[in-house]
């Protein structure tokens, strides 16, 4: 065999073998093929951050009202009163009528509670296909609505300044937020909030809602 020959026949044998190997490792599906090499590649979009700030959009969603009137009251001692009540423990029976400040409100207000979607992190939502998972932040009382006309005096003995009678007032909100927590409220707020997201993620696209706790 001449010089020359030699010369190609073994870069020959190494692409025959390169190429023998390529063709079994394509036949396995190891080795991509050159059409899939040079084809163009699908883009691919994470659409969860554009969820997060459409459901961020909707802001504070009420979900669950709970109206109620509550009874509230607040006493002061005077100095005259210290002195009528000296006196009267002097006495068989009381002589002399207490004098003691009293108020005693009526207040008709309503609890609102439901989800602030503001509150939404970035980790709380995933998607994979028309699959979403959601983990919405805790139900809470969002405001107290009891307008001035909404409390009445039922009894007012003595001087009472705005600030002390803000104060009772503030009593009675206090109130109606216990009875709210007794009733429940923010398991319905939540349990609603749910419905209220399952309906606004069917609406835009996804089949499948699943809440993560």
């Amino acid at each position: 065999m001449s010089t020359e020959r030699q010369k190609w026949t073994k870069p020959v044998i190494i692409i025959a073998i390169g190429l023998a190997a390529i063709w079994l490792l394509r036949k396995e599906n190891i080795f991509p093929s050159f059409r899939d090499l040079f084809a163009t590649k699908p883009v691919i979009i994470d659409e969860t951050p554009i969820l997060i700030k459409e459901i961020k959009s909707i802001g504070q969603v009420i979900t669950a009202t709970l109206y109620d009137e509550v009874v509230v009251d607040s006493a002061e001692t005077t100095p005259a009163s210290e002195i009528i009540r000296s006196i009267n423990t002097l006495t068989p029976f009381p002589i002399l009528p207490p004098s003691d400040k009293q108020l005693v409100l009526v207040a008709r207000g309503k609890v609102l509670a439901g989800t602030d979607l503001n509150a939404l992190a970035d980790s709380s939502v995933r998607i994979a296909k028309d699959t979403v998972w959601l983990s919405l932040p805790a139900s809470k009382i969002i405001d107290v609505i009891m307008n001035p006309g909404d409390v009445e005096t039922f009894e007012e003995r003595g001087m009472w300044s705005a600030r002390a009678v803000t104060a009772v007032k503030a009593k009675a909100r206090e109130k109606m937020i216990q009875h709210a927590h007794d009733r429940n409220i923010l398991d319905k707020a939540g349990t609603k909030t749910k419905t209220v997201m399952e309906d606004f993620l069917h609406a835009a696209g996804f089949k499948v809602v699943v809440f993560v706790e």
